[in-house]
């Protein structure tokens, strides 16, 4: 990346990645508990809807498009989901869910127009059923406004089942699907490495792609658009920086907290899943005051696609530039 001069989201979004509940009904052992041990309850539904007002309100002074993003745990197993997401796609917000998709066929197919995205994780030894998989993913094929994703964790013992399952789908319904390494520390506030792979399976998941959807839907959060020094453009996607191991931006000015904010499962609000500069308040405050000043990146590994989103400024290599042009002039 010694050329990337910065790197932004190509959409006009203020994004909320939102950690809403940690009950899961799966245990991927590649998952920390943080993520799956039902050991922290949800906000109170007044608590929750509180909160998204008043991001919806301030989106909409700012001229900027509110994105939800939920994850876990398995936010389709909270009571009050369907009435969260009806409340923002009736304010003109969008919403975005990871999901494991093991609800039942009638759960999506009542809420799947609510959601602007669906981002479904394959976990290879927890899945109940591979064909409910692939029922569950025609649902969201067939919904007009809802762009769809799939990532298949590729546990490396079983990769090869993995890929498998990968081609079935790739078959049988249009969708983006990423083969997702797997990395150390995921879940509890940093990673450290990436699980281990072959040459030949690291090229298989680099080259992997899926069947573009027949839908007319606007650029999605993981699009970003790439300004190198020479002063060309090139759009490229978040999982195409992780899976070419481009995401340390150590010492880039970072703008997670301006332009992306995201909430833990107790509550606490970060500028990004890295969690530099610790917590910056709680949806339980009555008063919040969030960043207006980009920091100073210092994690080595941005492996979170709303992390990677969040805008970055090379300043350090536009100085050096501004000197060489200094230099020549002279």
């Amino acid at each position: 990346m010694n050329n990337y001069q910065s790197l932004n989201n190509c959409c006009n979004y203020q994004s909320i990645n939102w950690a809403l509940i940690n009950t899961c009904n799966y245990t991927c052992k590649y998952c920390h508990s943080d993520l799956n041990s039902g050991s922290i309850k949800a906000p109170p539904y007044e608590v929750a809807v509180n909160f998204i007002k008043l991001l919806l309100e301030r989106s909409n002074i700012s001229m900027l498009t509110p994105y939800f993003e939920f994850g876990g745990g398995e936010v389709t197993l909270l009571r009050y989901f369907p009435d969260i997401i009806k409340l923002i796609h009736d304010r003109q917000g969008l919403v975005n869910i990871v999901s494991n998709g093991s609800k039942s066929l009638q759960w999506w197919n009542k809420n799947a127009h609510f959601l602007h995205g669906v981002s479904l994780s394959f976990h290879i030894n927890d899945i109940k059923s591979e064909s409910h998989f692939i029922e569950v993913s025609k649902v969201l094929e067939a919904s007009q406004n809802t762009r769809f994703h799939v990532n298949i964790m590729m546990v490396p013992e079983r990769f090869d089942d993995c890929l498998a399952f990968a081609n079935r789908l790739k078959q049988e319904v249009r969708c983006s699907i990423a083969l997702q390494p797997l990395f150390e520390g995921f879940g509890h506030g940093g990673i450290t490495k990436k699980y281990p792979y072959t040459s030949e399976q690291e090229q298989i998941m680099k080259d992997f792609r899926g069947r573009p959807e027949l839908k007319t839907l606007p650029p999605s959060m993981a699009e970003l658009e790439v300004h190198y020094l020479d002063g060309t453009t090139q759009n490229l996607s978040t999982f195409d920086l992780i899976a070419n191991d481009q995401t340390n931006f150590v010492g880039w000015d970072c703008y997670a907290g301006i332009d992306s904010l995201v909430v833990t499962f107790s509550g606490d609000i970060y500028r990004s899943w890295c969690m530099q500069d610790g917590p910056i308040g709680s949806i339980y405050d009555e008063n919040i005051e969030l960043p207006t000043h980009p920091t100073k990146c210092r994690t080595k590994i941005c492996q979170c696609g709303v992390d990677l989103s969040a805008k970055k400024v090379n300043t350090r290599l536009i100085a050096n530039k501004e000197k060489q042009i200094e230099v020549t002039q002279l």
